[in-house]
């Protein structure tokens, strides 16, 4: 299962990475004041980040660590 990740944007959202496992959206990053915070299958609330990380960098490669091993 790849995990790949791609900039895009919404009137409503903004702009945001969205998360693809084999090219079909899985979840979403936000940056929010610093501190990106990923959410499976958009479901994003006050609180309940999947993952969360300052380095955006860091924040990609414990996606892809945590997610592609799942089928």
């Amino acid at each position: 299962m790849a995990i790949t990740f791609r900039v895009d944007s919404t009137t409503a959202e903004g702009t945001f990475i969205r998360v693809l496992r084999d090219g079909r959206s899985f979840g979403k990053i936000l940056d929010a004041v610093g501190l990106y915070r990923f959410y499976e299958a958009d479901r994003e609330k006050l609180g309940s980040a999947d993952l969360k990380d300052v380095n955006l960098d860091r924040l990609k490669t414990a996606i892809q660590s945590r997610y592609e091993r799942r089928g």
